[in-house]
């Protein structure tokens, strides 16, 4: 169960187009091994929430800052 919620949450995550760098994502699988339920659910989440068009419409400037 933990290896299926790892990796839909890494699936979702992908979803966003929000880069990583390495090492980056490892507290998915810290979260899929402590609770997959959780990480599910936030695989879940992530999947119906928009993802946003440009930068400008995540809320970022024109130089791409928050």
């Amino acid at each position: 169960m933990a290896v299926r919620a790892h990796a839909a949450l890494l699936a979702a995550l992908a979803r966003t187009g929000a880069p990583a760098a390495d090492g980056e994502l490892e507290f998915a699988a810290r979260l899929a091994q402590a609770d997959p339920a959780a990480t599910n659910a936030l695989a879940a989440w992530l999947e119906r929430a928009p993802v946003p068009a440009t930068p400008a419409e995540a809320g970022a400037g024109e130089d791409g800052a928050r």
